[in-house]
Formats: C-alpha cells, sequence, structure tokens
C-alpha cells in the first residue's frame, strides 16, 4: 500500500499523475513537429535549428525567443492549447542535445558572410533574401549556402539596384577633403568583407559638424540596425554581446577611452578572444572569436594609445554652417531614395575588388596589410588613380602617430631627449630620471599620464612603433647588476616605398 503525505488526497494525486503523463505526451508531441528541422551546432557550441518557413529556408537560435514562440505556435494550431512550460523545457533540452552531438559543425554569420568563390549580404527581410557577390558581378537569391542569423537591432537593407553611383553618397556625409573621401570609401569596402581585419574609422570635429548624423549614413549603408549609435561599453563583456548581434558597432559621442576599452577595441579590429563568465556558471568561459568593423566619433582626440591609433583611420569633419543645415524628416528621405542605387554601386566595386586582389602587391606592408590590399584591389573598380590609397593611407597614420605622441608625455619626453643623441643605454631608474627633465609641466610627473622606472620599458613598448617612425628605435637590453637596462638609438628613417 502506498503511504500518502498528510494534507494529500488520492484524487489530487491522480491530478497530479495525470499531469506528469500530459507533459511527456506534449513534449513527444513537440519533438515530432521538429522532424524536418535541420539541427546543427557552431565550432563556439551554440545550437541552432534550420528549417522551411515561407519558401526559403531560415536559421534560429534553439535557446532563442524567436525559436520558442515558433514552437509554442505549432503546438497550439494542433492542440489548441500552448504546451506546458516543462515540456517545451524538456524539448529544448533534448533538441539542443541531439544539435550538439549528431548535428554538423557549420559557422554561422551575421549580416556578412564568404565562400571560396562570393560574398554574401543579408538583407534581412522577410524573404530572408540575400546579395551575391563574384567576380562576376552581384545578384539577389534565395537560400545561400551559408547560414544567417539574425538579432532584435537588425534592420532590413534595401534592395539594391544597378546603375548608381558611389558619389551620390557625398551630398549626405560631412567630410574635409578628398583624401578624407577616400578614407570613408576605404572604410566602407572593408567593412563588406568578412573575415579580415578592420580599421576603426575615428570621426573627430567640434559641435554642430554633424559627427552623430554622418556616423548613422555610413552605419545604415552596411548594417542598417534599430540601434545606429550606443554609448561604449563598460567592459569586454557588455563589448562581446554587443559584437555577437551585430555587424558594425557605432559608437557616439565619446571623450575618451579607457585602457581595457582601448585594448578591447584593438581585439575587434584585428580578431581575438574576447571571453567572459557564463551567465550562472563559475567555471564555464562564453569565449566571442569575432573581428567587426567599428566607428569612433567625438569632440576630444579619442584614440590615444598607438597600438588602437595604428589601426584606426582618423578625420576631422569641418562645422556645418547653419545656412546648409536640413532637418532630419527632409535629410533621411533623401538619403533612402539613393541608398539602393549607392549600396548597388559599391556591390560592383566590391566584385572589382574580388576580381582584382590576386594580382595586387605591395612593397610597403603596414600593420592592417589585408585592408591595404583590399582597397588597393579597389582602386580600378573605384576610377581610383593607382597607388593614390596608400598614399592617403600613410598620410593618415603618420597623422595619427603625431597625435599619439602629442598626448603621450613620454614619447614627448623621448623626442626631446633624443633629439641632439645618437644613442643612449642606461638603467630604467636613469632613463627616467633623464627623460623628466624634458617635461614641460612638473604636475605631469604626479599624475596617471606619466610612469615609474619599473613600468618603463612596458611603456615604451607601446610607443615603439611610433618613435621608430621617428628614427628612433628602442631596445631592452639584459638586466646588469645595476637594474634593468634598455638603449635608444637615433637611425636613418627608410623613405616609403610606392604601391
Amino acid at each position: 500500500m502506498v503511504n500518502i503525505p498528510e494534507g494529500i488526497t488520492k484524487i489530487e494525486i491522480q491530478q497530479n499523475e495525470q499531469s506528469n503523463d500530459e507533459r511527456e505526451t506534449q513534449a513527444q508531441c513537440l519533438i515530432k513537429l521538429t522532424k524536418n528541422i535541420e539541427l546543427f551546432h557552431t565550432p563556439e557550441k551554440e545550437a541552432y535549428a534550420r528549417f522551411s518557413l515561407n519558401g526559403h529556408l531560415e536559421t534560429w537560435a534553439l535557446r532563442g525567443k524567436d525559436f520558442r514562440l515558433w514552437l509554442t505556435k505549432r503546438f497550439f494550431e494542433i492542440q489548441a492549447k500552448p504546451p506546458g512550460g516543462q515540456a517545451l523545457a524538456d524539448t529544448l533540452n533534448v533538441l539542443e542535445a541531439r544539435a550538439l552531438f549528431e548535428g554538423e559543425t557549420q559557422n554561422v554569420y551575421i549580416r556578412i558572410a564568404e565562400t571560396d568563390n562570393a560574398i554574401y549580404i543579408d538583407l534581412c527581410n522577410q524573404e530572408w533574401e540575400v546579395v551575391k557577390i563574384t567576380i562576376d558581378g552581384w545578384e539577389i537569391v534565395k537560400n545561400p549556402p551559408v547560414r544567417f542569423k539574425r538579432s532584435s537591432v537588425n534592420k532590413e537593407m534595401p534592395r539594391p539596384t544597378k546603375g548608381g553611383a558611389i558619389e551620390e553618397l557625398k551630398p549626405l556625409i560631412n567630410y574635409q577633403s578628398e583624401a578624407d573621401w577616400k578614407l570613408i570609401i576605404s572604410w566602407l569596402i572593408a567593412a563588406l568583407r568578412p573575415g579580415s581585419p578592420y580599421p576603426i574609422l575615428t570621426i573627430q570635429g567640434e559641435q554642430g559638424s554633424a559627427k552623430s548624423t554622418t556616423t548613422k549614413v555610413l552605419r545604415a549603408l552596411v548594417d542598417p540596425s534599430t540601434m545606429p549609435l550606443r554609448a561604449l561599453p563598460k567592459d569586454e563583456r557588455d563589448l562581446s554581446i554587443a559584437a555577437s548581434n551585430t555587424w558594425i558597432l557605432a559608437f557616439d559621442n565619446l571623450s575618451g577611452l579607457s585602457n581595457t576599452m582601448s585594448d578591447a577595441l584593438c581585439k575587434l579590429s584585428t580578431g581575438g578572444g574576447l571571453s567572459t563568465r557564463k551567465l550562472y556558471s563559475d567555471n564555464e568561459e562564453a569565449i566571442f572569436n569575432v573581428m567587426r568593423p567599428s566607428i569612433l566619433n567625438g569632440i576630444d582626440d579619442i584614440a590615444k594609445r598607438q597600438d588602437l591609433l595604428d589601426r584606426s583611420l582618423v578625420i576631422f569633419l569641418p562645422s556645418i554652417p547653419e545656412e546648409k543645415r536640413e532637418d532630419e524628416k527632409t535629410f533621411w528621405a533623401e538619403f533612402r531614395a539613393v541608398q539602393p542605387r549607392i549600396l548597388g554601386a559599391f556591390f560592383d566595386v566590391v566584385s572589382g575588388a574580388m576580381k582584382e586582389l590576386p594580382n595586387v602587391k605591395l612593397r610597403e606592408r603596414p600593420r592592417m596589410a589585408d585592408f591595404a590590399l583590399w582597397i588597393t584591389a579597389s582602386e580600378q573598380a573605384l576610377g581610383w588613380e593607382s597607388g593614390s590609397f596608400m598614399d592617403v593611407y600613410n598620410r593618415n597614420r603618420n597623422e595619427a602617430i603625431e597625435q599619439g605622441l602629442d598626448s603621450d608625455p613620454v614619447g614627448m619626453a623621448v623626442l626631446l631627449f633624443m633629439k641632439d643623441r645618437s644613442l643612449w643605454e642606461g638603467t630604467t631608474s636613469e632613463t627616467l630620471n633623464q627623460l623628466e627633465r624634458y617635461l614641460q609641466d612638473e604636475q605631469v610627473k604626479k599624475s596617471k599620464a606619466w610612469t615609474s622606472a619599473n613600468k618603463l620599458k612596458q611603456r615604451l613598448r607601446r610607443i615603439a612603433s611610433a618613435l621608430r617612425s621617428k628614427g628612433i628605435v628602442f631596445t631592452e637590453l639584459k638586466r646588469s647588476s645595476r637594474g634593468g637596462m634598455l638603449k635608444l638609438e637615433k637611425v636613418k628613417k627608410e623613405p616609403a616605398q610606392p604601391s
């Protein structure tokens, strides 16, 4: 005889047993509804479902809200009632296990993907159409061989049209010179190629120079979003999550970067693992291996560390006279009218770059060598003079180096210290004492902008490439009985080689 706990009747037990059976039945029914769904997982062990819906294939994360709601809707259509929460949870657990242990490993992309012979751009429309770009041109297709995912911030891109020109973008953005125009176009073309390091477009200018509007326009061309501009995240975790849900990251109205965020943006630009602890887990990490195009805008010098500046395209916007300003409604109507034509023109250039890329050689390769090769391959399709991009790019990099050194008291002190010297060898303490004599403001020694003897080598390492461009080479020497040793040597600068 079964012992019944106090306060519980036989009727309640029967009801509970019936409820348990019902949950099992619901779970079985839900699993049957997914029999024609392809289950797979990414290299990062994220489970996905791919299935036909309204005549096209869609890819949804198994743990995403959309897939859960779709399952609920399908169950209601058959059973005329919603599934129980436990049945739904059990079903998702089973599907996730099958995706991880039985499904294939597949990459999932957001907005832009590439195969051996084509670049695909997700229009994010209801038909799940994508633009396919090859060396022979571009076309709009359905059901591409790559798998795209979408997030709540992805916005539909208009269907591109042929016959447009990139120059139609000129009246819609603010820029100062033809060199800056080329840098902006170069950033946009780079953002249309997946899997390659991306320069960070840094837009600076005084109030009234349309920094935010220019940022929004550039973002809207390649990756329209319900959140076109965002504040800078507080840490790597928030940056990682943002990067996993969108293609372009655009940060508005910045007044500077912390060292931690500067390093994180470097990883985002040229590739690197951004990791964070998984929610509700003490010993598991969520790894985000992402490279993303990004835009920073602000009034003051935003990037100050040399490793970030060396990955940046820095442009300064002129102020816009009041008589040339437009109201928002009129401006964005003008933009939407030409956006499909401008998109088509950019896709023509990407096709031309894909065709020309195997033939491009550079005598001098900067840090962002893949970017430099890609834009040089685009010159013919853009109608630019051969080698003109590298001229503009090298000038911009040199100006960025100057900007970084001007804002770094250690770098400026080294330049002044080595002005009348060809060689210096000494301990870190001796070197720091010498450098302090060239400080124009004694208060700097007491600030975080200065350094200490035990951190001097680390600081010089960070600005070594900038110093080298000024003809000063920093070398770490073996430690002596006097302490850590270093050498500063003036060398003859090599002239820049043309592409």
